[in-house]
């Protein structure tokens, strides 16, 4: 794929390339994801000799480094993780884990000595241990030639004292080997194959590759191999210690904790000397030896129209687009049915600006993880991006499988929380085979050295911990009541706020709400007079709010979506519903600012419809106020639209219908307390840009209703994003690009104090500009003028506080300088950033810091933003915000230390049995449904490393499987596997069908599936562990589907010799009957 790279501008890349040709230590921020960041080292390296040595953050990291390097480049990729303290209680002893530590040093350090061209992928924690010298590394190495004399006997006395086991005939693992006549069995540590070296008269007559497994197969003859050694007494050099002046050390982007930095630093410092190096930072630096790309991520389409309008506004734009399939004919037929121009080849002439470039890869290669570059016009995408099946299948986007798909991302050495068993960590993925039969396993370590090890169909028990940021949680100590106890005094706490919650929602449900009429032609008229195309997600929106008006049961719909996304549209058209049926609406919003620019908007859509629209907030006088009020009392004003003024005791309603409440986080205690008497009596429409975890948690309880707008409207472009240090001439070059081409800068500094002489200076910086100040502490007269003044152009730059986070909507101001950035939360600096870019025109963010070093935790605050550049985001920001912060006050305050024992997501998972519990009317614990059921079947089942490598992905699937509960999420799980990955294997395929038999199993009442042996047989026989007594009818269910089922009190059992052949089919089948007897005698 690297011939690709000849498409990209001179301007781009190619400046990227020249500068690390001419220098040998230089450093790229804005580099992008982990695929533009290959490909650039791909072309850096291409035909060039020596080692490359990738450090990156953690396992996570290092899989996709590898999988992107594997796409883009031609060279072997490694990956090497020193084996973690809490991984000591996997082995016997201490003597054994430190063996296996030293083996996997060996084996990393002398693939680094006999690997010229590779690349070696390192994750932080890995960096900082000690290694071989390398002069001594490679005396610890015998190279073997063909035609040279091999004394055997001493070769082999050789591996014994260098650490290599004897082992049987037939297979090796790595560091074993045997003797068969003069033929010597070897799988060296420092190969990727095991060797035969064939020795005749002493002298070696061939060296040929063998399959490690079956070693009678065969490949290559090789003319020499390098054997080393697998012990090493003396390990007192560093990683860098292993490369030379022809070796590249690359920095990803790396979070360095504070007492490891000094010592970071000076292994950078002997890189620079040694190596070439190469930084991906995420800071623009001012540099001869910097060069800031411009590599955004991008979402994925939601359908082929919205992948269409896209492509045909990119081509229109001058972009070139390149489109990797794997399917051809798919990705014809695509374009084609969309109108949208395409050629199907790869040369310079056919390549151009005005159509979609096709890239057939091969079906065994990997997908580049896609890219775009707005400075360059480059946008790289894939059938990965336009899985529509999948899309259109799951279009609403659920909040649930965005956060739980965050609480799953596991790595190793993560916390988790095992629902039964208490918080571990996470030490991966074991694969285990009892009676020839392979399964895999999560591993988890507890306290004093104890390991569990979970059944992958109870993957969905286990759950990444987030909790407090302060400290970290307590190992649960298995075989004791501790987790018991603490589970038992937080389901306490969680059937309380259940019991709360559902009082409200069943007084909301009982109310008899009011029932909005349907559309009429002048609610027709109104919404075609909205200007724009409505995207895909308003289109749900406003779909979705207007069938909650038309039913009887208040409204409470929460609409969430980014910044510009078209919520307000949203929230107009349901307010002229309500005003069609003769009701009064009230939108409250936090701010006065952002109050006055919904008048605004509201006031220019509806006054050619004679609709009554009034404000409260300070912007009104005393006087003005007591009109409005009467006004509304008596039934004369349809909108009234203000701040937290309008939940005071003075506003009266003749009939109020529908309550719009922008942004309800940002409100008070008080405040929300008011809306909560309030969704019992009237329709709640909650409008929010980026969800907090309250409100995440009441819409994972199904207690409120949630739509997600996740498309953008159209020709919308990302925001580029820099975090830069403070410098002055960077200002003035930013301030400077702005204004020159007509538009207006946002400078924010959120210090009142001093905002009036950041002002001065700024002045004195760019005198061409002219400077507005506005904050919250200006009278609500000035305020209004000076925002007013710069909305009417008079001035080009506004030095404001973070009064502008909400509210100022204009189109031509598209670039934001914030100051001390390092000072805000994630969230407030993504509200801030959706300032700009609210047009067509190109968008710039800058988030300035001072000092030399930022804090971790403002480091990843600051990493996320520029990560999350994409339109869309807002989510990805809530989830990160978690991460950082810890879990804060998800619920409340009052429930911050019930949340630590247990982390967020065993909380969420509490709380949601709390509210089933009750919905279901089980108050006693006695009196719980069967939710799990444990199945012992000797059947291979689980993913093989072939059909998904990467081990995040791969919990990922299985947590999914496991937490299957119904046959029709099964199949949309299969159907997602198949196009993502091909077709099941066998493996898999039995996967599958151990999670059906879950599913039929609990509707069956059953607690336990199992296969044990029949006394004094060699049979085997399946037996069924009932919940209770069966049920007459369900007996006779069962035994007409299989009449040698043998029936015990609550066992029912079968030898598997009478279920036949296809036992395990028919065994699904059996357990299905019996369900849909349990269920058919249920009602």
């Amino acid at each position: 794929m690297r011939n690709i790279i000849s498409f990209f501008p001179k301007e781009g890349i190619f400046d990227a390339l020249s500068l690390l040709e001419k220098n040998k230590n230089v450093s790229f921020s804005g580099a992008g994801n982990f695929s533009s960041k290959a490909m650039l080292m791909a072309c850096a390296l291409n035909d060039k000799h020596g080692r490359v040595l990738w450090v990156v953050n953690d396992s996570n990291e290092q899989n996709s480094v590898k999988k992107s390097m594997e796409t883009w480049g031609n060279r072997p990729v490694f990956k090497y993780n020193k084996l973690l303290d809490e991984e000591r209680m996997l082995f016997p002893n201490t003597s054994e884990f430190e063996a296996e530590k030293n083996r996997r040093i060996m084996e990393f350090s002398s693939r680094i000595c006999s690997i010229n061209n590779a690349v070696f992928i390192v994750d932080l924690q890995s960096v900082f241990q000690n290694f071989p010298d390398l002069k001594k590394l490679k005396e610890l190495n015998v190279k073997i030639k063909k035609g040279e004399t091999l004394d055997v006997v001493k070769f082999i006395e050789w591996l014994v004292g260098s650490g290599y086991e004897l082992t049987n005939e037939g297979h090796l693992k790595k560091g074993q080997y045997y003797r068969v006549g003069d033929s010597v069995f070897i799988y060296p540590i420092n190969r990727e194959t095991a060797i035969r070296i064939e020795v005749g008269f002493d002298k070696v007559e061939k060296i040929i590759s063998i399959d490690a497994i079956d070693n009678s197969k065969s490949f290559n003859e090789t003319h020499s191999v390098d054997v080393f050694s697998i012990e090493c007494e003396d390990m007192a050099s560093n990683i860098i210690g292993l490369f030379g002046e022809d070796d590249t050390v690359v920095d990803d982007e790396l979070d360095v904790v504070d007492e490891y930095y000094e010592a970071w630093d000076s292994l950078m410092e002997e890189a620079a000397k040694k190596c070439k190096t190469v930084s991906f930072v995420l800071f623009n630096e001012d540099t001869d030896t910097h060069i800031h790309l411009h590599f955004l991520s991008v979402l994925k389409y939601r359908s082929a129209y919205d992948l269409a309008n896209d492509l045909r506004d990119k081509i229109k734009n001058k972009w070139k687009t390149l489109f990797f399939t794997k399917n051809i004919n798919d990705a014809r037929a695509l374009f084609a049915d969309q109108g949208v121009p395409f050629v199907v080849s790869i040369d310079d002439e056919s390549f151009s600006r005005s159509h979609v470039f096709v890239i057939e890869v091969d079906k065994e290669d990997t997908f580049p993880q896609s890219f775009q570059t707005p400075k360059q016009k480059i946008l790289l995408i894939s059938d990965i991006d336009t899985a529509f099946v999948r899309n259109e299948r799951k279009a609403a986007i659920s909040t649930k499988s965005v956060f739980d798909d965050f609480l799953t991302s596991l790595k190793v050495g993560d916390f988790v929380v095992h629902a039964d068993h208490g918080i571990a960590k996470f030490l991966g993925l074991d694969k285990k085979t009892i009676d020839e039969v392979t399964k895999e396993y999560l591993k988890l370590g507890y306290a004093e050295n104890d390991k569990l090890f979970v059944p992958i169909d109870q993957a969905d028990k286990v759950s990444k911990y987030i909790g407090s940021t302060e400290s970290m949680p307590k190992l649960t100590r298995l075989g004791s009541a501790e987790w018991n106890t603490i589970t038992s005094r937080v389901r306490k706490e969680t059937q309380k706020i259940a019991k709360e919650l559902l009082k409200l929602y069943a007084e909301r449900k009982a109310a008899r709400g009011v029932r909005f009429k349907i559309d009429d032609d002048l609610q027709e008229k109104f919404e075609k007079s909205f200007p724009y195309d409505e995207t895909p997600g308003q289109i749900k929106a406003i779909v979705d709010t207007k069938a909650d008006m038309e039913s009887e049961m208040p409204m409470d719909r929460l609409i969430c979506g980014d910044v510009g996304f078209g919520k307000t549209e949203v929230a107009m058209r349901a307010a002229f519903k309500a005003v069609r049926s003769k009701k009064q609406v009230a939108l409250i919003s936090p701010i006065t600012i952002l109050a006055d620019q919904h008048y605004k908007s509201f006031t220019k859509r509806m006054d050619p419809f004679h609709i009554r629209i009034e404000m409260l907030s300070r912007f009104r006088t005393a006087k003005e106020q007591k009109v409005i009020l009467q006004a509304l009392s008596k039934g004369e004003v349809d909108i009234v639209i203000g701040t937290h003024r309008l939940l005071q005791p003075d506003v009266k309603f003749k009939d109020l219908g529908l309550v719009v409440v922008d942004e309800e986080q940002r409100f008070g205690v008080k405040q929300k307390e008011k809306f909560k008497e309030m969704r019992k009596e009237v329709d709640i429409l909650t409008l929010t840009a980026t969800p907090i975890p309250r409100t995440l948690n009441i819409c994972l309880n199904k207690l409120r209703d949630i739509t997600t707008i996740t498309t953008p409207p159209f020709g919308r472009l990302p925001i580029i994003t820099e975090v830069r240090k403070y410098s002055s001439s960077l200002v003035r070059e930013v301030i400077l690009k702005e204004i020159n081409r007509g538009g207006q800068v946002y400078f924010l500094h959120n210090r009142v104090q001093t905002i009036d002489s950041v002002a001065d200076k700024l002045r004195e910086l760019v005198p061409e500009a002219k400077f507005g100040v506005a904050h919250g502490k200006l009278g609500s007269g000035d305020l209004e003028e000076r925002v007013m003044s710069f909305k009417e152009k008079k001035f080009d730059v506004l030095v404001s506080s973070t009064i502008i986070e909400n509210g100022i909507d204009l189109a031509n101001a598209n670039t934001l300088i914030v100051n001390n950035a390092e000072r805000f939360g994630l969230s407030q600096l993504y509200q801030l950033r959706g300032r700009v870019g609210r047009g067509k025109t190109q968008a710039y963010a800058y988030f300035l810091y001072y000092g030399q070093r930022l804090k971790l935790d403002a480091k990843k605050r600051l990493r996320a933003i520029v990560e999350a550049s994409e339109l869309g985001s807002g989510f990805q920001i809530a989830m990160k915000d978690l991460e950082i912060r810890g879990a804060g006050d998800i619920l409340g305050a009052n429930q911050h230390g019930v949340i630590n024992v247990v982390g967020v997501s065993h909380f969420i998972r509490m709380l949601n049995k709390s509210v089933e519990d009750l919905k279901a009317g089980r108050v006693m614990e006695g009196e719980e449904e069967i939710t799990d059921v444990s199945i012992e079947l000797p059947v291979p089942a689980y993913i093989p490393d072939s059909y998904i490598a990467e081990a995040k992905d791969k919990i990922s699937a299985y947590q999914k499987l496991s937490s299957a509960d119904t046959m029709q999420y099964l199949k949309e799980i299969k159907e997602d596997l198949i196009e993502d990955y091909g077709k099941l294997p066998d493996e898999v395929y039995n996967l599958f069908k151990i999670i059906e038999l879950k599913i039929f199993s609990k509707k069956a009442g059953l607690l336990n599936v199992k296969a044990e042996s029949v006394p004094m047989s060699k049979d085997k026989e399946i037996v069924l562990f009932m919940s209770k007594k069966v049920k007459p009818a369900n007996i006779i269910s069962l035994l007409e589907h299989n009449p040698r089922w043998v029936i015990s009190g609550t066992r029912l059992r079968i030898n598997m010799k009478d279920l036949g052949d296809a036992w395990f089919e028919e065994l699904a089948a059996s357990v299905k009957a019996l369900s849909q007897a349990a269920k058919h005698g249920a009602r």
